[in-house]
């Protein structure tokens, strides 16, 4: 590493930190941090790697000291003349080498992925996605937010995007600390067109009764909450289930609309569902953006048909849309760990799931996955782990109430958040996994006292 380059990890992550949310100009900063390491690997060659490496060579950083990591080292080989390898193949001095995930969603784009490499002596790591919020962004604080920057740019993750939360619109409330979410997650139904063995919502173990669209009332009540209680949220994630199978999911999406506070809307979808053309007509309002989870490793030739079928009409439409296959790692088993206060407190303070999976759904608010699938498969009653969001009569109390589930230093459901993070080989395989059975036994025995 150049000797001239005297800043720590944790100086860079701060300066990081500002970069990405448009506080000061620390650019030349941060490329100098990047070309002080003798090795550069990018963690992942999927669309968000193959831009953040091109951006890299375009700087006149030697191709020579750039890799990509991906475990389909065999079938890339090389991603825009930059070599692909398998990952941790070699050991060379890891204190000359920088490790830059650029696995920008799913598992291992938060705590999973970077105590991958922490774990095995890699000191030197960035998220790529901070850096491309700081270094490639169209969106600058000198124009001001706008949506179509967000649409138009397809490789990144609005999921942990701090830039987009950070200058989007606010209904910020006079003598109060803003309150602001990067992301909030809708669920509008727990319905699905698919069995994933190893679904992060657990869709499998929910009982025939439970298997239901929110109605539109519930969720506009919602939506209405959330947005009523706190200053903005940057993405609005609209998931299942699988949402094209709610019917009325147009006008979800245009209760929305009605709001001030919020950057963008994503509907993540399967692609295994009805489409239809005049549902498509209404969704094309500049502010959404369809999101297909490609699956079709896992998938039978009908379904594989009927999602490229999916995908080329949402092309035709002009909606702004991705496809992109997942990667995923096995969803905490939610047995209970016995973990002591001070392990759960540390499980808390460590966790990405705080960040980008604020869930809410069937009138609860839930701060975390974990947190969302013990109380809507009813697995526990940690009342203090969520949100009644109908407990509070009026926005300001509800505003407390949320902060006070947010800020509380641990949840009972951390006891539940384990056994799981092993990346999968196939992303969306198909069937009921025995895994995740006892959850099953669980709800059987509840029902039955």
């Amino acid at each position: 590493m150049a000797e001239s380059n005297s800043k720590t990890p944790e100086e860079v992550e701060n300066i990081l930190e500002q970069a990405r949310r448009g506080i000061g100009n620390h650019t030349d900063v941060l490329l100098a941090y990047i070309k002080s390491f003798d090795k550069i690997v990018l963690r992942g060659a999927g669309n968000f790697g193959s831009a953040f490496g091109l951006f890299l060579t375009k700087e006149n950083i030697p191709a020579a000291n750039i890799s990509y990591w991906d475990k389909r080292y065999t079938e890339l080989r090389q991603v825009n003349g930059l070599n692909v390898e398998k990952p941790f193949s070699y050991t060379p001095d890891k204190g000359n080498i920088l490790i830059i995930n650029c696995i920008p969603n799913g598992s291992l784009s938060g705590s999973v992925g970077r105590e991958e490499f922490i774990s095995r002596g890699y000191s030197h790591y960035l998220s790529g996605m901070a850096l491309f919020e700081a270094l490639m962004c169209g969106i600058k604080p000198q124009t001001g937010f706008d949506a179509k920057v967000c649409l138009d740019t397809t490789f990144c993750n609005w999921c942990s995007c701090k830039r987009l939360s950070a200058m989007m619109p606010k209904n910020m409330r006079e003598q109060q600390s803003p309150f602001v979410y990067s992301l909030a997650t809708f669920v509008i139904n727990q319905k699905c067109t698919l069995s994933c063995s190893h679904c992060g919502q657990y869709i499998n173990h929910y009982s025939k009764e439970e298997r239901i669209n929110f109605s539109l009332d519930k969720v506009k009540s919602d939506i209405d909450n959330i947005f009523e209680s706190i200053d903005g949220i940057g993405y609005v994630s609209i998931i299942g289930g699988e949402p094209f199978v709610h019917p009325e999911l147009d006008k979800i999406i245009e209760h929305v609309l009605t709001k001030t506070n919020f950057g963008v809307i994503g509907i993540t979808t399967n692609g295994i569902c009805d489409i239809e053309d005049s549902l498509l007509e209404k969704l094309n309002n500049g502010k959404t953006r369809i999101i297909f989870s490609d699956y079709t490793a896992a998938l039978n030739e009908n379904q594989i048909k009927l999602f490229k079928k999916n995908v080329n009409k949402v092309a035709s439409s002009g909606i702004s849309f991705t496809v992109g296959q997942p990667i995923w790692a096995t969803p905490a088993s939610l047995r209970k760990l016995n973990l002591s206060e001070s392990e759960k407190i540390h499980k808390k303070a460590n966790c990405n799931s705080r960040v980008t999976c604020k869930t809410i759904q069937n009138g609860v608010y839930y701060p975390c996955s974990t947190t969302a699938a013990m109380g809507s498969h009813q697995l526990a009653n940690f009342q203090n782990d969520w949100v009644e969001l109908g407990s509070a009569s009026s926005a300001e109390e509800l505003r407390k109430k949320i902060l006070q589930v947010d800020e509380q230093p641990f949840y009972e459901s951390c006891d539940h958040c384990g056994e799981g993070g092993d990346e999968l080989a196939i992303s969306g395989e198909q069937g009921v996994s025995e895994r995740y059975i006892h959850i099953d036994a669980i709800k059987r025995k509840k029902s039955s006292t």
